[in-house]
C-alpha cells in the first residue's frame, strides 16, 4: 500500500490553480511559472485585504486569486486590477470590515 503524502495549503493551492486553470499535465517548468504567479497574486490580495489570508477558506481571496493566476497565465496581470477593480474594493472593505467586527468582539469580552 503506498504511503500517502500529507500536501502544505501551498501545494494543494497550486494543485487547485493548475486544475481550475486545466493543466493537469503541466510540466514543471509551468509549474514554476504557475507557483511563482500565485505567490505574487496571494501578495496582492493581501496586501488589499490588509491581512494573512487562507485561500482554502476565504472564497472571495480564492476567487480572486485564481482570476489573477489566469490572467498571470496569459500574460495580462496589469490588465487584472482594471478588469477586477470593483471587486477588489469590495474585498477591501468586507476585510476591512471583517477586522472592525472582529476587533469590536474582543473588545466586548474584556
Amino acid at each position: 500500500m503506498a504511503e500517502e503524502t500529507t500536501k502544505t495549503p501551498d501545494e494543494q493551492l497550486l494543485e487547485d490553480i493548475l486544475n481550475e486553470l486545466d493543466m493537469t499535465l503541466a510540466d514543471e517548468s509551468m509549474q514554476k511559472k504557475i507557483k511563482d504567479i500565485m505567490q505574487r497574486g496571494k501578495a496582492r490580495i493581501e496586501k488589499i485585504g490588509g491581512k494573512q489570508l487562507d485561500f482554502a477558506e476565504n472564497q472571495q481571496a480564492r476567487e480572486l486569486l485564481f482570476s489573477y493566476c489566469r490572467y498571470g497565465r496569459s500574460n495580462a496581470i496589469e490588465q487584472f486590477e482594471h478588469d477586477f477593480s470593483s471587486q477588489l474594493t469590495g474585498f477591501a472593505l468586507d476585510e476591512a470590515l471583517a477586522t472592525l467586527e472582529s476587533g469590536a468582539e474582543n473588545e466586548s469580552k474584556v
